[in-house]
């Protein structure tokens, strides 16, 4: 039975006789002259086409829909997944759906990728983040192949290497424009509930937590993310099943964060470490998304500017300002403490989980810091506070990367 069916037209504006079919992978009309108007001879032109497509490229083309293919994809492969990684994947497909539209697995090829990515760059996406979902999507059609639910997995654009300076989409922060943050809590989360922020936003400068870590950590359940207290020191322990290595670790704690947890009574540490109260409770617990966009309204109220969004204010003509963020946090603990232990130590720190991660965004991007460190060692020893002071002074002057 073909999967092709070829019929002969007639065009109001050509004396030849035209093939027409459907073409079965973009389920869109295409059109092929006979380049005869004798309509017996148009015939048999357009049966030898059929025979050929069918027989060629589009013979056997597996019919497996979008749906079928996303449903078995998130059930059979991605609950091997961290939840992080999972959640991904469905922005990833969710993304497909609304731009591409496919009905058919088939449907998502080069020329619908390249349009996703227009209009994913159209929604003000940076390059990073594209980048990232189409690994997603390939990856996903990867496997699609293996198991027969397409024959071939299309080309993926490539995409130019990033500018150094502009790995980061903001900056480190100084600790006059972390107080600055602290100082408006109570604008923004309202006075009763301002401590439980100020006490969230110094475990973030001072851990380097990301922002789901944080509101996963716990002071003694053991199947999250856990303050461990049995050791000499102070560790954070992390559970496979929010490790992409999928496997328990045991990690270090910096002194700074160490003294923020001691500040907590001992009859008081059950429960979440971090547990920011909203003004409004709707929930027991805010969710990720919510507390991150709060911290972006503090950097905003704090006016600190971390880069810009690359889009245009229609109003000013210039480019809109990217606030302070958690992550900006995060980036500012990288920062301080990549000029005082050893990339493979920053490694353990920031929990990346290859050292390329750490030297790409941390190590050797300082060297004007660096100096001033090492020849500060000629006047005497290089101390944390020596460090703080030229972190202080040097991070005003940070770029936006």
């Amino acid at each position: 039975m073909a999967v092709v069916k070829v019929i002969v037209i007639k065009r109001s504006n050509s004396n030849n006789y035209y093939a027409r079919w459907t073409d079965p992978v973009s389920m869109r009309e295409k059109r092929k002259s006979t380049k005869t108007n004798i309509k017996r001879d148009a015939e048999r032109f357009a049966d030898r086409l059929e025979k050929e497509l069918n027989e060629g490229a589009y013979f056997e083309i597996p019919k497996t829909t979008w749906k079928d293919f996303r449903q078995r994809f998130e059930t059979e492969v991605v609950p091997g997944f961290t939840d992080r990684t999972a959640q991904k994947v469905t922005t990833a497909f969710n993304h497909v759906e609304n731009i591409i539209k496919p009905n058919l697995l088939t449907q998502v090829d080069a020329n619908s990728i390249s349009k996703l990515v227009k209009k994913l760059r159209e929604q003000g996406l940076v390059e990073v983040s594209i980048k990232g979902y189409l690994a997603y999507v390939k990856s996903s059609l990867v496997w699609a192949k293996s198991i027969g639910m397409i024959h071939r997995v299309p080309e993926f654009p490539k995409f130019k290497r990033i500018r150094e300076q502009k790995l980061m989409r903001g900056r480190p922060l100084c600790l006059e424009e972390f107080e600055r943050m602290l100082a408006v809590v109570p604008d923004i989360c309202g006075e009763k509930q301002a401590e439980s922020w100020r006490f969230h936003l110094r475990g973030l400068w001072c851990s380097g937590l990301r922002i789901s870590e944080s509101l996963d950590l716990y002071w003694d359940r053991e199947d999250k993310l856990s303050i461990d207290l049995t050791g000499k020191r102070p560790m954070l322990r992390i559970r496979m099943e929010s490790e992409k290595g999928k496997k328990d670790r045991l990690l270090p704690i910096v002194p700074e964060f160490a003294a923020l947890l001691e500040e907590v009574p001992e009859d008081e540490r059950t429960g979440p470490v971090f547990n920011p109260l909203a003004r409004i409770k709707r929930t027991e617990r805010m969710l990720p998304s919510t507390v991150s966009k709060q911290i972006a309204d503090i950097g905003e109220k704090a006016n600190v500017v971390v880069g810009d969004k690359g889009n245009i204010d229609k109003e000013t003509g210039k480019r809109k300002p990217r606030f302070a963020s958690a992550h900006d946090l995060r980036r500012s603990f990288g920062e301080r403490w990549s000029l005082k232990v050893m990339p493979d130590v920053l490694m353990l720190l920031m929990r990346h989980s290859d050292i390329d991660t750490t030297m790409k965004y941390y190590v050797g991007r300082n060297a004007q810091k660096a100096a001033e460190v090492i020849w500060g060692a000629e006047a005497g020893p290089v101390t944390n506070s020596v460090i703080s002071q030229v972190l202080r002074t040097n991070s005003k002057k940070t770029d936006h990367v």
